[in-house]
């Protein structure tokens, strides 16, 4: 399927780009819902004629009763029966099948425009509200097909089948069906529509608020119960929500209006066609059986009609959730990709020459002028305070974000021209900031490397110093970890972070403060037994602890926006 390359567009058009190779499977949804209409149609308008020509045959006297033939058009009346169930069940397979694939091929588009940008170009985002947009806007827009094109398409083609039928008995009363339709399908969604577009964008901005602050509490819930401000939160979603639940509140009263006007509409055009028939009736245009049948066809008729003011609120919501997925996913990327560039080799060395740095709408640069050279294989400690710039350099090194000015190689290559998926297979990155997921610790283990043996598993907890904890665990690797790693301690979790960064066997590997929250020992034993087997895997270590120091090559220290040399080791040459 070829996804929109630039913006969703707009609604109709988001969609129709969307759409583009799942259409002819939309349109036999399309098909089965016209002929579950009309299907029912035909069902009413003919049961309409039959009870109504068997009771004239039943006045008439035996001889005319024996002579009515009700076989056929009972027969007819069965048949309108199976296939309006039959295509009814076809068309919700078909059509919910339609906007399911539409639903996760624009689930992937979102994401691929939206992975590039991490963690740069989402800045401004919040996660809570990021979240919802992915999951509740995606489903906006692709249940557009089910929610506002199948009920128009419906009522369009089903519309023109119903007056062209009409128009076989009497040309007035095909008119007069007509103008309602059009008044009922036509000008009350148009009416509705302004009131609607504006209180569907209410109910978005008050829905994205709350799911930002909520996602935002719940990250930080222990620091709220700690200054006793939980009930305070709670109170103002509380407030928020009955903000929106009466723009819901009036959104259904709209459509419900909109509705019983179309009702209205219904039972005006179903007397006035009333009136026509008696009138053709007694001019001899039509028999008195057929009087029934058009009345009952004009209510069967509106059928479709009823559904498009609900289609139409549907139409406003995918309009916005379109607006919101275009401003959440630029179409530009926060930094050019060279395509077809060499990848790094060996030696892989890194070089950095002249760079300055700073982050945006921020006024010091954290790094300005700086100059660094890190070779293969050596064990490299950064050290400096907390904001001064360490973490910085893997920013810039994976690309996150583009220098001022300056450059940075390595393996040869300038890392501007790679992407963050090249340097990973280059570098792997043990943060401090890591991400433990709710599974096992096997299911976590393996995300770093899917394909890896119990014995390389075995090896890498041996030195991230987690054997003897895993061995006492019941489940052992099928342990259950909790959310962000929840039932694991501070320490427990950020050496399975460290094991993950074995796992992947990278020539280079960044740690980012690897033993906070480690007792001495532990501390010692865990850094002497990453250094035995990364012996010739080039380290860098960032870190707080002086106990780390001595096991490195040597030092660096960030400071003044520049890296300058902070002291060896007595015990590495």
């Amino acid at each position: 399927m070829t996804m929109p390359q630039d913006s969703l567009a707009g609604g109709a058009q988001g969609f129709f780009r969307l759409s583009v190779g799942l259409r002819w499977r939309l349109a036999l949804g399309v098909g089965f819902a016209c002929a579950a209409a009309l299907a029912s149609f035909g069902l009413l308008f003919l049961s309409g004629w039959l009870l109504a020509g068997a009771a004239v045959a039943g006045l008439g006297g035996q001889a005319v009763a024996r002579a009515f033939n009700i076989v056929l058009p009972a027969t007819g009346v069965r048949f309108f029966a199976m296939v309006r169930i039959l295509a009814r069940y076809l068309e919700r397979v078909v059509a919910h099948d339609g906007a399911l694939r539409l639903g996760g091929h624009l689930r992937a588009w979102v994401y691929a425009r939206l992975a590039p940008l991490a963690p740069a170009g989402l800045v401004d985002q919040q996660g809570g509200d990021l979240l919802g947009r992915f999951v509740s806007d995606t489903d906006k827009v692709a249940a557009y097909y089910t929610d506002v094109a199948l009920p128009f398409l419906r009522a369009l083609l089903c519309g023109v089948v119903f007056v062209g039928v009409f128009a076989c008995f009497t040309l007035p009363a095909a008119a007069l069906l007509a103008a309602g339709l059009l008044l009922g399908g036509v000008l009350v969604p148009l009416l509705a529509g302004p009131a609607m577009d504006r209180l569907v964008r209410v109910e978005a901005e008050q829905q994205s608020h709350i799911q930002a602050e909520l996602a935002q509490t719940l990250q930080n819930m222990g620091e709220y119960l700690l200054l006793d401000a939980a009930s305070g939160r709670a109170r103002l979603w509380q407030v928020q929500q009955a903000g929106m639940d009466k723009a819901c509140w009036k959104l259904d009263v709209l459509e419900s209006a909109a509705r019983g006007l179309i009702t209205l509409i219904t039972f005006a055009t179903a007397l006035g066609v009333l009136v026509l028939a008696v009138n053709a009736c007694r001019a001899g245009q039509l028999s008195v059986a057929e009087v029934p049948m058009l009345v009952l066809g004009v209510l069967a008729a509106f059928d479709v009609a009823a559904p498009l003011p609900l289609a139409r609120q549907a139409a406003a919501q995918a309009k916005l959730a379109t607006m919101r997925l275009d401003a959440a996913c630029p179409p530009s990327a926060p930094r050019p990709v060279v395509q077809g560039a060499d990848l790094p080799h060996a030696p892989y060395d890194l070089v950095v020459r002249d760079l300055s740095f700073a982050y945006p709408k921020t006024v010091s640069p954290v790094l300005q002028n700086a100059n660094l050279i890190i070779r293969q294989g050596e064990h490299v400690g950064l050290i400096g305070p907390s904001g001064i710039g360490k973490s910085s350099l893997i920013n810039l090194l994976f690309g996150f974000y583009v220098p001022d000015s300056g450059s940075i190689s390595f393996g040869g290559v300038d890392v501007s021209t790679l992407c963050a998926e090249d340097m990973a297979a280059f570098v792997s990155v043990a943060a401090q900031d890591f991400h433990l997921f709710a599974g096992t610790l096997r299911d976590n283990l393996l995300l770093a490397a899917p394909h890896a043996t119990e014995q390389e598993l075995a090896d890498v907890l041996e030195t991230a110093q987690l054997t003897q904890f895993i061995q006492s665990l019941p489940q052992g690797l099928q342990t259950w970890v909790g959310n962000d790693g929840l039932r694991l301690s501070g320490g427990q979790a950020r050496r399975v972070a460290v094991a993950q960064a074995l796992l992947r066997g990278t020539p280079w590997l960044v740690l980012d403060e690897p033993t906070e929250g480690l007792d001495a020992p532990l501390e010692q034993a865990l850094m002497a037994a990453l250094v035995q087997r990364c012996e010739r895997t080039t380290i860098v270590c960032m870190t707080h602890r002086q106990a780390v120091l001595p096991f490195m090559h040597r030092v660096i220290r960030v400071e003044d926006a520049c890296f300058r040399p902070g002291g060896g080791s007595d015990m590495k040459s």
